[in-house]
């Protein structure tokens, strides 16, 4: 068995990316998830804008077969709750602002990020706006617009931080991985279970997540992970 089939190890590791902020530090911190189906505006001013929409499509499909969120694209802005922007990095600093707000209040983030994500959420903790900003060039020169269109998206779906000590995982800084590992589809199943909800507590959390675990032991999930993670998945649509 691997290490991030141990039930503890899943445990420690939802609770690392599902409750802690690499950027907000709460002292209260809730968990936060999507209750409502995702719709997706896209909008492109720099690079293939096909190619992107294709490799989202594929990477928004298969978080929706993994979470049972619907997902969908609109083809108006107004109409759409997550805003897909690929664009230059010359022109980050304005789409910031135009899509999220003041840039100086994410100076940090800009600052030491190759791409952007960001959301919002009511005061039932549900999420009901997300914004991802990939400046196309500057991803590319760092090896990493893949890695933006995976790892945004799926922190959007309300896994929001990064840590080394949760391996293997996109959500590790350190790590190589560009694809969502085995451990990524435990965590995403976890955070759509039917035993947790929005707005639940840290104390909460750590109550219900055993008999979550449990259930996907057995559904087969823990001991499949490896193999289910790769079905319909960008990583088998690129075939690598």
């Amino acid at each position: 068995m691997e290490r991030w089939q141990n039930a503890n190890y899943i445990q420690e590791s939802f609770v690392t990316i599902a409750l802690q902020r690499e950027y907000d530090k709460k002292a209260n911190p809730q968990l936060v998830r999507w209750e409502q189906p995702i719709k997706i505006f896209l909008e492109s001013d720099f690079g293939d804008a096909s190619l992107q929409k294709e490799l989202l499509s594929v990477h928004l499909s298969h978080l929706s077969s993994i979470t049972n969120i619907p997902i969908q694209f609109v083809n108006r802005r107004q109409e759409g709750n997550i805003f897909i922007i690929f664009t230059s990095y010359n022109n980050l600093e304005p789409k910031v602002a135009e899509y999220i707000g003041d840039p100086n209040k994410m100076r940090a983030a800009i600052k030491e990020a190759i791409c952007l994500g960001n959301f919002s959420y009511n005061r039932k903790s549900e999420i009901t706006k997300g914004t991802i900003i990939i400046p196309v060039d500057y991803a590319r020169q760092k090896a990493r617009f893949l890695d933006c269109i995976v790892e945004e998206i799926t922190q959007l779906m309300g896994l929001p931080n990064d840590s080394d000590n949760v391996y293997p995982s996109i959500f590790n800084d350190r790590s190589i991985d560009s694809y969502l590992s085995p451990l990524d589809y435990l965590l995403l199943k976890l955070l759509y279970s039917d035993r947790l909800y929005a707005g639940m507590k840290l104390k909460e959390v750590e109550k219900a997540l055993p008999k979550a675990i449990r259930d996907l032991l057995n559904s087969g999930d823990i001991k499949y992970a490896a193999r289910r993670v790769r079905e319909n998945s960008l990583q088998q649509y690129l075939g690598d």
